[in-house]
């Protein structure tokens, strides 16, 4: 276990920018609480993108918008549980979010995770993914872990190549919060032969797809999919390398959204040395959501690995 504290690590930064970290950080702990005790049954809504809202979807949205409000430094909100643009009073920043990616499989008992992207300014719609200040992910397993993609210094701007990426582990409460250890500085992605194959079923039509996972099942290539994007990329992450693609067609469509998870998500994985793409021509992070629902096909991980995938994620008629 590195040495230092999550507020000791975010020091160097714009305090702003810290705080709305701080902020994040601070609901992912409440949110590790109310996975403990929230129902897991549905609450008879949908959010607005028709998608089901487990007791958890909806008590961790509260969480985080309660918590970014109480920081002062974020202009606008937005969640997958609330996609709409949210006024929040503070100057700075602006977050959008996904509160719980992955609760529909949190009835097997697996881990499920929260995803965060944060831009300077009051704006999220029309920004691309380049322009984030930093981003983060949480995992809810056996752990609680909290992974950082920020600037060294100061207030960021400069992309992911600029930024580091921290791992902290949740303790025990302590006082009046809750305590973050430092468990891995500059985690970096190397090349390792993991593959998680997302949306598999369009593999049976798509058949630049199919050959990939013919050659890697072929090739020995570990198979790690869980069904949760955020364990499957922590678990890239953790084995310093591999691939997660999730290419899309007509019978197929995409599901992933642009703004609560392919961008924030592609700005870690490139910040820890890795590759992005989604459409076999360049990085994600070129996108920008032009609506809360836009959605995306999207290959995050090793860069030899995701240059491989490239094929199978050229858009299909």
């Amino acid at each position: 276990m590195a040495s230092g504290g999550l507020q000791e690590q975010l020091s160097s930064l714009e305090p702003k920018l810290a705080r709305v970290l701080l902020a994040i950080a601070d609901a992912v702990a409440e949110i590790a609480v109310v996975l403990r005790g929230s129902g897991h049954s549905e609450v008879g809504t949908a959010n607005a993108f028709g998608d089901k809202q487990l007791q958890a979807d909806v008590a961790a949205d509260a969480v985080v918008l309660e918590r970014l409000r109480q920081c002062g430094a974020v202009e606008t909100a937005s969640s997958e549980e609330r996609p709409e643009l949210v006024p929040l009073g503070g100057r700075g920043y602006s977050v959008a979010w996904d509160p719980l990616d992955g609760s529909s499989i949190l009835a097997a008992g697996w881990a499920v995770g929260a995803i965060f992207g944060v831009w300077p300014g009051a704006q999220l719609l029309g920004r691309c993914g380049q322009e984030q200040s930093a981003a983060a992910y949480a995992v809810f397993g056996p752990r609680t872990i909290l992974v950082l993609a920020r600037p060294l210094t100061g207030a960021g701007g400069g992309g992911p190549r600029s930024c580091t990426v921290q791992e902290f582990v949740l303790g025990e409460p302590r006082g009046a919060g809750a305590t973050w250890a430092l468990a891995r500085s500059d985690v970096r992605i190397g090349e390792k032969q993991v593959f998680a194959p997302a949306n598999l079923r369009a593999a049976a039509e798509h058949e630049p797809y199919r050959r990939l996972v013919d050659a890697m099942v072929a090739e020995r290539y570990t198979l790690r999919y869980s069904g949760g994007l955020v364990p499957d990329i922590h678990h890239i992450l953790a084995k310093g390398g591999g691939v997660f693609v999730n290419p899309v067609l007509a019978s197929a469509p995409a599901k992933l959204r642009v703004l609560y998870e392919v961008l924030p998500l592609a700005f870690v994985v490139e910040a820890a040395g890795g590759a992005s793409t989604h459409d076999g021509r360049g990085s994600a992070l070129r996108l920008a959501a032009g609506a809360c629902d836009a959605r995306s096909a999207v290959a995050l991980g090793s860069p030899l690995q995701v240059d491989r995938a490239c094929e199978c994620m050229a858009p299909v008629d």
